[in-house]
């Protein structure tokens, strides 16, 4: 029983290498044959990315009225809110781009008065001054 094994291990392995001296050198034939074509082809494929770009610009340039409205109209929105939050004292967080841009207004009711420090701070180093001894 462990001979058959042995023997299908065998043919297995085989049947892999036969398969891969088949296989890479027609891969590598399809890889020269793509770049020749690439090569061949560099002028339509130049013009198509020409034409492909000056076809997104004319898109982009026909749409800009739109684009440019829906900005002012956010825009307005943006600052009813911040006024509305002034006046009426709440706090406002607004981030744009998952808070890659962020406008924070907190409101001055809210805010508390830190004590003023003290006169003795025990975690600053002393002076030169006072250190004479240690000379």
């Amino acid at each position: 029983m462990n001979s058959f094994k042995e023997c299908l291990k065998n043919l297995g392995i085989f049947y892999i290498l036969i398969l891969m001296m088949i296989s890479i050198p027609f891969l590598v034939v399809l890889v020269v044959l793509g770049i020749r074509t690439i090569i061949d082809l560099r002028y339509w494929l130049l013009g198509a990315g020409i034409v492909f770009l000056g076809a997104l610009f004319t898109i982009i340039y026909k749409h800009r009225k739109k684009y440019k409205e829906e900005l002012r109209k956010d825009k307005e929105e943006i600052l009813r809110i911040l006024d509305h939050a002034i006046s009426s004292g709440h706090d406002v967080d607004i981030s744009f781009m998952g808070g890659l841009l962020k406008i924070s207004y907190r409101a001055s009711a809210h805010t508390k008065d830190l004590p003023p420090p003290k006169d003795n701070t025990p975690l600053l180093p002393k002076s030169v001054e006072n250190n004479s001894s240690m000379h």
